[in-house]
């Protein structure tokens, strides 16, 4: 036992990050593999026409953290979090931490209740995401010669990072595909374009969830920030109004917004658009691809990017056989999570991004994948900890763990947040003083002004813990 127990804390170690290097990156790394989802070539084109975009890789080798074998205790947990859950901002709290290690936990208040999760959601549908697909499978967007003569077929493929920005214009999506680079491949067929076809069939179902606000398409007055859109397999920039935005308002109508792109990079910006399918076997002449998924799938979780979630579930569906729609993708990511012995009582997921105010989970089980994730148990699940933003440095963490509560945790904690009216949620893991990974999973469904400083608080404790 005692050996291994000792392999399984070499994994850990391995997948520990110092601050220093992290801080001197200013980002999360992205870990991806170049690959294909073998799609056809477009006709007429060699293979240095259509390429992959090149795929983020780290800046620097960052060094392990030193191996430990100081066992913290329950007590002693405990004991060191006992003052920052005395915080009243902690109302209808639940959580757990665990010793990663040996699966011991460590701390455990009403883990086992379902709470609302919010974005800490996307664990579930990243864990499932990577062991149900090939983390170096990309979407692919193409366009199809039409049935009528003059007629192409846009064919959504699921890539909502595809992106209709102007030369010189940037995005949020790191390595994305170009509109523009479509839009070339069609002239250079030398088709006399007429009317473009919009195909969509990729997807099924409605396209918003069963929770979700329309609001949240184009923001409360005298807000930009957009969080969703109706969900579509063709879309440009994740139906931002702005590409370089991540909070920006959403058009609220992807496939005819993507549509118009394509007819604006053609030189034709009224080309008429209809709806309608690629016909069987037709002609491929222009096909652009995504990053890998696991890349696809550190954006989607280091920014919480709802619309980038909601097209990974989907695929996540696809692969297990399910409808590619919200019900789809719930019922396949609960059978992915079954396949990797979680306990999947109590969860109800109504979409894959936790926006939706109908999903419950427990932190128990976010806490059993990040364990899962933090041991590499299987290995592909390491990728789920590359987009975890980085307190004080990164992503949805990059303002917080700034205050004398929770300064100690800046630059060691890496969590995924969670955030909707009526709860704020963290889960994650941290290394304590001694070199101990610690694993955590927080929620509090009774919010107010001092809620996220108080999680945030919870978890730069353990980081001060040396809790034998």
């Amino acid at each position: 036992m005692a050996a291994k127990r000792a392999s399984r804390r070499g994994v850990i170690i391995g997948v520990c990050v110092l601050v220093v290097a992290l801080v001197a990156v200013a980002a999360a790394v992205f870990i991806g593999s170049r690959g294909s989802t073998g799609t056809e070539a477009a006709a007429g084109a060699t293979s240095a026409d259509i390429v992959d975009p090149p795929v983020t890789q780290p800046p620097a080798k960052i060094a392990p953290l030193p191996a430990s074998d100081k066992v913290p205790s329950a007590a002693g947990v405990q004991a060191q979090l006992a003052g920052q859950l005395a915080n009243p901002a902690l109302a209808q709290f639940t959580g757990i931490v665990i010793d990663p290690a040996t699966g011991a936990i460590l701390f455990n208040q009403d883990s086992s209740a379902p709470q609302i999760p919010a974005s800490t959601a996307k664990i579930l549908t990243g864990a499932a995401l990577l062991t149900s697909v090939d983390p170096t499978d990309r979407f692919t967007t193409k366009i199809v010669q039409g049935d009528q003569e003059g007629d192409i077929v846009l064919v959504g493929g699921g890539d909502v990072t595809l992106s209709a920005r102007n030369e010189g214009v940037a995005t949020i999506y790191d390595g994305a595909p170009l509109m523009s680079d479509l839009a070339a491949q069609v002239k250079a067929s030398g088709i006399d374009v007429k009317r473009i076809v919009l195909d969509t069939d990729y997807w099924t179902g409605s396209d918003l969830a069963d929770g979700w606000q329309t609001a949240d398409i184009r923001g409360t007055p005298g807000s930009a920030q957009g969080y969703i859109t109706r969900m579509s397999p063709l879309m440009v920039d994740g139906d931002r109004e702005d590409p370089a935005n991540e909070n920006s308002i959403r058009t609220g109508d992807p496939t005819n917004t993507a549509g118009k792109a394509l007819a604006r990079f053609l030189g034709t910006p009224d080309l008429p658009m209809v709806p309608g399918t690629a016909p069987e076997g037709g002609t491929v002449i222009a096909q652009v691809s995504s990053q890998p998924m696991s890349v696809l799938l550190a954006q989607a979780l280091e920014n919480s990017d709802n619309v980038l979630a909601e097209a990974l579930a989907r695929q996540v569906a696809i692969a297990r056989g399910a409808p590619p729609s919200f019900d789809g993708a719930s019922a396949a990511i609960l059978e992915a999570l079954e396949a990797l012995k979680i306990d999947t009582i109590g969860i109800e997921m109504a979409d894959g991004s936790g926006l939706s105010t109908k999903d419950r989970v427990p932190t128990a089980v976010m806490a059993k994948i990040m364990s899962l994730a933090v041991t590499g148990q299987p290995p592909a699940l390491q990728n789920l900890l590359t987009g975890m933003p980085v307190a004080a440095v990164s992503g949805s963490l990059a303002d917080r763990f700034q205050d004398d509560g929770s300064r100690a945790g800046a630059g060691w904690v890496r969590a995924k947040t969670g955030s909707l009216e009526v709860t704020y949620a963290l889960t994650g893991y941290v290394p304590d003083v001694d070199g101990r990974m610690l694993v955590f999973a927080f929620v509090s469904n009774g919010v107010g002004a001092g809620t996220r400083p108080a999680l945030d608080a919870l978890a730069a404790g353990l980081r001060g813990c040396g809790c034998v």
